[in-house]
């Protein structure tokens, strides 16, 4: 396995606070687990695409992906150990291996839309069979028009991706 050279810090109390309340406002269920926003996270800088994106613990577990252009997500464990609410493109198998290697989720590989969502809303994507999170992006195109040819999710954070890798290797 290659390794990934990373950093960890924690972060201010202030700069916490506001990224938690991001993260309040932008996914629902994410109350249940941050019981005090007057807390300090702790911050894991990863190589990402040339830049450098922020893996973001609070009370010691992976919760949030801060990337380089301050897009906030979860991360992906996070979403189903927490039951996040958040729309949900379920997979079939045909596009799970390429979408788990890190392959924008298009149209025809899409079987149905769980939740609703908008151009550049989060949507979490999700394999048919077992129902297991294989990645989280960015929606291209609203959630009625999902199924239709081309890109409907950009692949931000999969399984693997240097991101995962550094947190598994942190753990």
């Amino acid at each position: 396995m290659i390794e990934i050279k990373v950093r960890k810090y924690s972060l201010t109390v202030k700069e916490s606070k506001r990224l938690i309340d991001e993260a309040l406002s932008k996914f629902p269920g994410i109350e249940a687990v941050i019981k005090r926003r007057k807390t300090s996270l702790q911050a894991l800088e990863v190589p990402w695409k040339g830049k450098t994106a922020k893996v973001l613990f609070y009370e010691g577990e992976p919760l949030l992906v801060q990337l380089p252009d301050g897009t906030l997500l979860p991360f992906l464990t996070a979403v189903e150990k927490y039951h996040l609410s958040i729309p949900k493109v379920v997979i079939d198998k045909g596009a799970i291996m390429p979408v788990a290697k890190g392959a924008h989720v298009m149209g025809p590989g899409i079987v149905r839309v769980e939740g609703e969502f908008n151009p550049g809303d989060v949507v979490v994507v999700v394999e048919e069979t077992r129902g297991y999170v294989i990645a989280v992006g960015l929606a291209e195109r609203p959630h009625a028009e999902a199924k239709e040819r081309g890109r409907t999710v950009k692949n931000l954070h999969h399984a693997g991706d240097p991101i995962w890798r550094a947190v598994a290797s942190q753990q």
